[in-house]
């Protein structure tokens, strides 16, 4: 069933659940479904209308006006998961996660192909695509990451969209979204969670942290402490936290996307080459094109376009999806390609050290993702050449002398690229 989440103050929450219908939203209890007893909530506010899958919102005249998205209301609005509405002081949240309608729609074609997998992927990609312009790439690899069951950092100066692209991916998909902010005071049971006795009930109840969620956005990472850092990691790498002694599954999917700025370096606590290996990629978002410049500005003259999207996939449909893509066959040839980089990287120079087999198991995987979205039901050595530069790069630190000569692992990696044609395994 639909719900309002209704926040009269930063501490009072209640929930209200959407019956079939009108329901009236105002002050006066007798006249009125939802009664807010917020300032600047008028007699007769503002009227909800559920229809099957569909909920409208309407004004009923109230002095001071209703506002969806920061948008007055005029006229019948539709309302969409995770839209926030404001009436006076009151703030309501519409929740529709319990609401399988789209489910319903569904049901008749489950997830057994690639082309169905490609249609579903497409619904995301061109959902984020009318919030992020002129990043195709950038969103590509990131739905790689998601489908292959990895977890993705996103490495980019201030202001290029990072927080936004994780949370439009957020609100494509039907599932629970936290939004992690790192800073150097925080403590790791702010990211796992803490037992809190209950002097009611006598007895210790564990309080979830934000980490049980199925997206999760880790906001600067490097400006929280390493001990903060690696309780994060630890749950990244194992799936599960454990706290005085219980362990906690997580649910599934699940999906870390971290974001870091290499700029400033103030305050920062650099993640090490063994805690950036948990990562299956780095990505660099990198400045928009003019064109799509113009794009952005006019997109966003009236209101942001992250208001007018909506989920278009279930948390259930990313899990086979990733399951599709476990099926996708790896070759003799592309498994040797692979094994081939993963060992130039560990006898290049420039390097203190090479990639583990994590490396080679995350590049892998990522090649099944691609060769998937493309429709194909087999890993081409292509696939595992275009990926290798954000899948390997972030994991090997270049030696102190071999920076005067190589400007980023990046580099190095796309040397031994060249050096490694794949005409010799794509004839095998």
């Amino acid at each position: 069933m639909p719900k309002f989440i209704v926040q009269h103050g930063y501490r009072d929450r209640s929930e209200f659940v959407l019956p079939e219908g009108p329901t009236r939203i105002g002050r006066s209890p007798e006249d009125n479904d939802l009664v807010l007893t917020g300032n600047g909530v008028s007699r007769k506010h503002a009227l909800a209308i559920r229809s099957e899958d569909t909920v409208t919102l309407q004004d009923q005249g109230s002095s001071n006006g209703s506002f969806l998205n920061s948008q007055r209301v005029v006229g019948s609005v539709p309302i969409k998961h995770k839209d926030v509405i404001q009436l006076g002081e009151v703030i309501l949240i519409y929740d529709e996660v319990e609401n399988d309608t789209l489910g319903a729609q569904r049901e008749a074609e489950p997830i057994t192909n690639l082309p169905y997998l490609q249609s579903m992927v497409a619904l995301v990609r061109d959902n984020i695509q009318k919030v992020i312009r002129g990043k195709e790439e950038v969103v590509r690899n990131v739905l790689i990451g998601l489908l292959s069951d990895g977890h993705v950092l996103i490495e980019d100066v201030p202001g290029v969209g990072k927080t936004m692209l994780c949370q439009a991916l957020a609100k494509s998909i039907r599932a629970e979204f936290k939004r992690i902010q790192f800073t150097p005071d925080m403590l790791p049971s702010d990211i796992t969670g803490v037992t809190v006795y209950d002097d009611h009930a006598r007895q210790f109840n564990f309080t979830p942290g934000p980490i049980f969620a199925n997206v999760i956005l880790a906001d600067e990472i490097n400006r929280g402490t390493p001990r903060t850092q690696s309780s994060l990691l630890e749950c990244m790498s194992e799936a599960v936290v454990t706290v005085d002694g219980q362990t906690h599954v997580l649910p599934k999917p699940f999906f870390v996307i971290a974001t870091q700025n290499p700029v400033d370096f103030h305050g920062t606590y650099p993640l090490p080459e063994p805690q950036l290996d948990r990562f299956l990629m780095r990505l660099r978002m990198g400045y928009p094109s003019n064109a799509a410049e113009r794009e952005i500005l006019s997109s966003q003259v009236a209101r942001h376009p992250i208001n007018d999207i909506s989920y278009v996939l279930r948390a259930n449909d990313i899990l086979q999806c990733q399951a599709l893509v476990r099926t996708v066959h790896v070759s003799e040839p592309v498994m040797d390609y692979i094994i081939t980089l993963i060992d130039a990287t560990r006898k290049h120079p420039a390097f203190a050290f090479g990639c583990s087999p994590r490396a080679a198991v995350a590049l892998m995987r990522a090649s099944q993702s691609l060769a998937a979205l493309n429709g194909r039901a087999f890993v081409l050595p292509r696939d595992a050449r275009d990926l290798a530069v954000s899948v390997l790069s972030h994991r090997m630190p270049l030696k102190m002398q071999a920076r005067a000569e190589w400007e980023s692992a990046e580099q190095v990696v796309a040397t031994l690229l060249e050096q490694h044609p794949i005409a010799k395994w794509e004839k095998a």
